[in-house]
């Protein structure tokens, strides 16, 4: 019986992976963000005052002295907004790795201590599940109330949904900013996203049929659909030229669900980054003899 109740807090752990490496992910993008203004604005400030010289006029000088202040201050705001994030992330990290080190205060599974850890666990789940079927409001709610905000991944998923709106909307244009922004990430999955929104930009201009807007669509296939490693995208992008506006031939036929796909692709991508949004469990730790003991407590409160 004894067995049966042993609680092993390292196997627990291994299950909450991914409570804690979105934070820290997130404090790494942070940093960068803040050395690369901070190395955009050193080099722009350098050009500034060395494009002085002893035969600059006072007016000149006095210009180049305002445009260094300016640069500097918006500097500053930059920094501020990152250090404002960065303390916010520094607080919800504090409070997962509080939340986690009460299994090693838990002697056994049939402490009243693992029914509140296993409830608190419960809700994030429930939280999380509420985000990735976009019941956005419904799931804040319930952080709220459950007073687990810090403990679950709203702003992330809350970005995420606005960005896939806006492309459901048909505007490409902030899912293209984050594909840039998680370009390596990207990379490292062997995603194809940032292609298929260039396609789709592509087919915007190329199914108005206008001369003018069907040369722009050639410039544009050429500068971001042709040359890389995947020539899918080229070819069809040449298939579609070769095609009337109004074709029924697949896959050329203009279709108004695209935004709609690539949306839910963005979702799905966004969980799929080694620090995306992701605070339940993955499949593969399930399968796991403790994956089965987890979902077990969870069922009957063990």
């Amino acid at each position: 019986m004894a067995d049966l109740t042993t609680l092993s807090a390292d196997h627990q752990l291994l299950l909450e992976q991914p409570l804690l490496r979105l934070p820290h992910e997130l404090l790494r993008k942070n940093l960068k963000s803040a050395q690369r203004q901070i190395e955009i604005a050193n080099k722009a400030i350098t050009t500034s005052i060395a494009s002085l010289t002893a035969d600059s006029s006072p007016a000149d000088t006095l210009a180049a002295l305002d445009a260094t202040l300016l640069k500097a201050q918006t500097l500053k705001r930059k920094l501020e907004a990152l250090h404002a994030e960065e303390n916010t992330l520094h607080r919800q990290q504090k409070a997962r790795i509080e939340h986690l080190a009460e299994l090693h205060e838990i002697p056994s599974l049939a402490d009243v201590k693992y029914d509140r850890f296993a409830q608190t666990r419960l809700d994030r789940l429930l939280v999380d599940y509420l985000l990735r079927q976009n019941y956005l409001s419904s799931a804040c709610q319930l952080a709220a109330a459950k007073g687990i905000d810090d403990l679950v991944d709203i702003p992330t998923f809350s970005e995420c949904s606005r960005i896939s709106s806006s492309l459901r909307n048909g505007d490409v244009k902030e899912a293209l900013g984050w594909c840039t922004e998680n370009k390596q990430a990207l990379k490292k999955i062997g995603s194809t996203l940032e292609l298929e929104l260039r396609l789709q930009q592509f087919i915007e201009l190329a199914r108005t049929g206008e001369m003018g807007k069907l040369m722009e669509a050639i410039v544009h296939a050429r500068k971001h659909l042709v040359g890389g490693a995947d020539t899918e995208f080229g070819l069809r992008a040449g298939g579609l030229l070769a095609h009337p506006v109004d074709t029924l031939v697949e896959p050329y036929r203009p279709t108004t669900a695209a935004y709609c796909t690539l949306g839910r692709a963005l979702s799905a991508q966004d969980s799929d980054l080694p620090f995306g949004a992701e605070s339940a469990p993955s499949p593969d730790v399930y399968g796991d003899a403790d994956g089965f003991a987890y979902l077990s407590d969870l069922q009957y409160g063990a």
